[in-house]
């Protein structure tokens, strides 16, 4: 029996919780019975208890007294001390008993007032006590009246129609009994019904906010003020706010970056006044500014996405506003878009190394039989690229498994020129197109057959685009003003890439070129991003003030870097 029900069921006390309540409830009214019957004796006297002589005045009053005292005793105890439950019930009840039957006595018995006082100890016992209990007081009380009555028929000439007004009086008082135990029991179901039923929406609702907790989109409730009802983690994240913020009680329309966001909302419903329980309606995405970290761990303007909805019910002034990062909407189709890449790109791997193989043996057999120079060094060529084929080959093979990469430590400016010089060998019309800007002693840690790649798709993409002028193309080696990272840069004068069409850059297939597989560039970014560094499209401050848009390789700093950023150069031995 749950300790919230303030009611007995048969065979049960009410359990300690509720059952002390019971009892400070009727020790209270008990203190009240007690306290109007002393002031009527005081005011009325004996006359008021059906007793025409005032020889036993006094004590009944003496009684009376001694009730009021017993009942603020047993008050304060079920109040204050909350010991012995049953013990103080039966207490209570047995006191009752014995005084009122005194005072009944005492007073002319069922021609007074006091018997009618019995009617509160078994509706008490009705409450507190299971079944058999209650009528088990019930019967001594009847018994009591009923041994009055007889002795008062034994010793006067009283008519024998008293017996049998004992006898109703008690079928009453038993009446009573059944009346208060069965309406008890009704409440008492009631009551556990309405505990499960409160018991299952508290676990619903703890359910629905661990829920709403959980959830990557961000949640918001607010009424027609934008005021905010509830909220979850991820919406104060999603907008910019602290995690720890409480954002309940405040109005998102006092919030400056939040106003477009807010603008949506007021226009969203204005158009759905008068539409259906449920109306949906999603808008454009909502730019916030500011340059903090967003919850996926990038930096720049978060876009949102926001879904308005108002629940079933009519007289709800609440609406719920569905908030989702555009960014990981995106990142997920994305996902699922290179896991299909990388699948049709081990699939196409595996059958371009077949031919490759045949094309290095016919190289190596053409070197074997030939003496000329020239034929010596266009083999030589067909071997090197084969070899470079292959090896590209299992660098995809190896990006698509998701496999670490292998890389060392290097210097950057010495391996791009040697880089530039043999891509220049093999594309000799280039020669004059390229230039090469190296700041020496620039340490980087990647690794090479990764980086030849990406040069070489950097750096043929800007042949493709730039003029064909002398010097078209730049290549700059440095490191970063900003945070001292080394990068390569790779500049081209041609037109540059639209700005609606960035965001696309790198995604697979897409190309602006006519003969272009849209490839290039997607597994440039995939090979850096195995070596934990970044290959963006972005604008360099030049000297003279202008910016110029180039391809930004970032490198990812070496561990003697990173001991240097964070203050951990020292390594001498502790002493």
């Amino acid at each position: 029996m749950s300790s919230q029900l303030p009611f007995a069921a048969d065979g049960f006390l009410p359990e300690e919780a509720a059952g002390w309540r019971t009892l400070g409830y009727v020790s209270l009214a008990r203190v009240v019975i007690a306290s109007a019957l002393l002031l009527s004796l005081a005011i009325f006297g004996a006359p008021l208890l059906g007793r025409t002589a005032d020889q036993a005045s006094g004590a009944i009053l003496v009684l009376a007294l001694v009730y009021f005292l017993s009942a603020a005793a047993y008050a304060f105890a079920a109040l204050y001390v909350r010991r012995r439950l049953m013990w103080q019930v039966v207490g209570q009840l047995a006191t009752d008993l014995v005084l009122i039957t005194a005072m009944s006595s005492l007073g002319g018995g069922l021609s007074g007032a006091v018997p009618l006082l019995y009617f509160f100890p078994l509706a008490a016992g009705a409450l507190m006590l299971p079944s058999v209990p209650a009528f088990f007081v019930c019967a001594l009380a009847v018994l009591a009246l009923l041994a009055d009555a007889f002795a008062r028929q034994l010793q006067t000439t009283a008519s024998s129609a008293l017996l049998f007004q004992a006898g109703l009086y008690g079928a009453a008082l038993f009446g009573l009994t059944g009346l208060l135990r069965l309406l008890s029991q009704r409440l008492a179901e009631q009551q556990r019904l309405v505990q499960l039923r409160s018991r299952d929406l508290e676990n619903q609702l703890e359910i629905n906010r661990l829920v709403i907790a959980q959830m990557e989109h961000g949640v918001v409730v607010v009424d027609t003020a934008t005021r905010v009802r509830a909220n979850n983690r991820a919406a104060r994240l999603l907008l910019g706010l602290p995690a720890s913020m409480q954002l309940t009680g405040h109005r998102l329309v006092d919030f400056q970056n939040l106003l477009p966001l807010v603008r949506a909302f007021e226009h969203w419903l204005e158009g759905e006044r008068g539409a259906g329980a449920w109306s949906n309606s999603v808008v454009q995405a909502l730019a916030r500014p500011g340059d903090d970290e967003t919850p996926s761990g990038r930096l720049g303007p978060l876009q949102l996405r926001a879904r308005f909805a108002r629940p079933l019910s009519e007289t709800s002034d609440e609406f719920v506003i569905f908030l989702e990062d555009v960014y990981a909407l995106e990142e997920r189709a994305q996902q699922l878009k290179l896991a299909a890449m990388g699948r049709l790109t081990a699939s196409i791997a595996h059958e371009i190394r077949n031919p490759l193989a045949a094309i290095s043996h016919a190289g190596q057999l053409l070197a074997e039989e030939t003496k000329e120079p020239l034929l010596q060094r266009l083999s030589a060529i067909v071997r090197e690229n084969t070899v470079r084929l292959d090896r590209l080959v299992q660098d995809v093979l190896r990006v698509a498994r998701r496999e670490p990469p292998v890389g060392e430590e290097f210097e950057l400016g010495p391996f791009v020129q040697a880089w530039l010089d043999e891509f220049k060998r093999d594309r000799a019309n280039d020669d004059e197109k390229i230039v090469l800007s190296v700041r020496p002693e620039i340490v980087v840690k990647f690794e090479q057959s990764h980086l030849r790649q990406v040069l070489f798709n950097l750096v043929d993409n800007a042949l493709r685009y730039g003029s064909g002028r002398a010097g078209c193309v730049e290549v700059v080696v440095e490191r970063s003003v900003d945070d001292d990272r080394a990068r390569v840069w790779v500049f081209d004068d041609g037109p540059g890439v639209a700005p609606d069409l960035r965001n696309a850059l790198f995604e697979p297939f897409f190309t602006t070129h006519a003969r272009g597989t849209g490839l290039g560039l997607y597994i440039a970014r995939e090979f850096c991003l195995a070596n934990r560094s970044d290959l963006t499209y972005g604008g360099r401050r030049q000297l003279d003030g202008s910016l110029r848009m180039g391809f930004e390789l970032r490198f990812a700093r070496v561990a003697g870097e990173q001991a240097a950023q964070f203050g951990f150069l020292d390594t001498a031995p502790l002493r």
